[in-house]
C-alpha cells in the first residue's frame, strides 16, 4: 500500500504536517508520496491540473492507495476518489476545504475577491 499526502493551498511537500506524517508512517514501513502541486508553477495551480498530476502518480503506485488530504488537498482527495475509485482504498481528510464555494468561507475577503475579479489575478504570499 502507498499513502499519498495531498497538501493544501499555499503549502508544499516540505510542510510540517507532511514531514510529520511521512516520518510516522515510514517508521511503520508505509511509503508516503507527496506530489508537489505547486509544480510546474504555483500561478497555474488548478483542480484539473492537480487531478491530472495525482492520476499520473497513482498510476505508478501499487493499487489501491490511501489518500490523506489536508484542506484543498482534502477536496482533491474527494474528487480523486470519485474519478479513480479503482486505484483508491480509503481517504483520510484533515479539514477538507469543502465549503470554499460558500461566500462566508473564503480565504479572501469580499473586497479581495472583487479586486481579483477586476485584475484577473491575485497575489498570495507563498
Amino acid at each position: 500500500m502507498t499513502v499519498f499526502y495531498l497538501h493544501g493551498f499555499v503549502s508544499s511537500p516540505k510542510s510540517t504536517k507532511v514531514q510529520y506524517f511521512t516520518r510516522m508512517l515510514e517508521g511503520c514501513g508505509v511509503p508516503v508520496r507527496c506530489p508537489d502541486f505547486n509544480e510546474p508553477e504555483f500561478r497555474t495551480m488548478t483542480m484539473t491540473r492537480m487531478l491530472g498530476q495525482l492520476e499520473a502518480e497513482l498510476a505508478k503506485a501499487p493499487a489501491p492507495s490511501v489518500l490523506i488530504g489536508s484542506s484543498l488537498g482534502g477536496t482533491l482527495a474527494i474528487l480523486a476518489a470519485a474519478r479513480f475509485a479503482a486505484m483508491i482504498d480509503r481517504l483520510i481528510l484533515l479539514a477538507p476545504a469543502v465549503m470554499f464555494g460558500h461566500p462566508d468561507h473564503h480565504v479572501l475577503t469580499r473586497d479581495q475577491i472583487a479586486l481579483w475579479k477586476e485584475r484577473g489575478e491575485y497575489e498570495f504570499l507563498h
